[in-house]
């Protein structure tokens, strides 16, 4: 009885009744709609075929489309790319770079399960500096696929002002 009694006072002294509960902007579905199309247009407009994956942080999948044609393995590299970005606050390929260059390289990065270092994985990273997710664009070139991917966190950046 002492021991429960213990953990009771433990357990009510412990909590910090002031404690602030911190709010951050989320991604409704219409916003994550509206980046996609972008992108898919844009990939249209360009004559290419790709997948676009769109993550809340920290890796909830909120958005995926996919165009007619696509490649089955760049379904899951755009997912993965989404995923990468939404759980870490960089693009895909600086994640690559942080891990291969320099005098001390972060190779820690590689063990990370799921991590992907392809370029086209863009955190969306809104104008007051808040993580809120990540986009993984698949299917063509990893350049093409980043600027993709930087279109539609362009158009959230412009939906979700402060």
């Amino acid at each position: 009885m002492k021991r429960i009694l213990f953990f009771i006072v433990i357990a009510f002294f412990g909590l910090n009744l002031n404690a602030e509960i911190i709010k951050k902007p989320i991604i409704t579905l219409e916003v994550a709609k509206k980046m996609a199309e972008s992108c898919l247009v844009l990939a249209k407009n360009n004559e290419k075929k790709i997948n676009i994956a769109i993550y809340e942080s920290p890796g909830s999948l909120k958005y995926y489309a996919s165009m007619d044609g696509t490649y089955p393995a760049s379904e899951e590299i755009s997912r993965l790319k989404g995923k990468t970005t939404a759980g870490l606050p960089y693009t895909t390929d600086e994640l690559r770079d942080m891990a291969f260059s320099g005098d001390n390289p972060n190779q820690g990065l590689l063990t990370l399960p799921s991590v992907v270092l392809l370029k086209g994985g863009v955190p969306i990273i809104l104008r007051d500096g808040t993580h809120i997710g990540g986009v993984g664009v698949s299917g063509a070139s990893g350049g093409f696929d980043k600027n993709c991917a930087e279109k539609a966190v362009e158009i959230a950046k412009n939906i979700m002002v402060e």
